[in-house]
């Protein structure tokens, strides 16, 4: 017999008061623990950001329990505040910054 997983509470779903429980529950089910780095890759994630010409990276980060990917290039290096402005606006802290390619 196979495991039911989330679709035994789906009926539930048609009771209005329950609809942001049960959105909840399932946005829960999704999320994913930050990844630890190796050493080799902190290096090369700060040897790229070092030597940083102008190029267009693909960025994996960690936020809010999913890991997400931009393709952009760098604005600003935030040295103090430890972020990265990215040319289409999006901020990332260098602390959730998982990788780039």
């Amino acid at each position: 017999m196979s495991d039911r997983g989330m679709k035994k509470w789906a009926p539930y779903k048609t009771l209005e008061d329950q609809w942001s429980t049960l959105d909840n529950l399932y946005k829960s089910e999704e999320k994913v623990e930050k990844p630890l780095i190796s050493n080799e890759v902190a290096d090369e994630i700060n040897g790229k950001l070092v030597n940083y010409q102008g190029q267009e990276y693909e960025f994996y980060y960690y936020k809010n329990g999913k890991i997400l990917k931009e393709k952009s290039t760098i604005k600003k290096i935030d040295a103090f505040n430890r972020n990265l402005l990215l040319t289409n606006g999006i901020k990332i802290s260098l602390r959730d910054l998982i990788g780039i390619k």
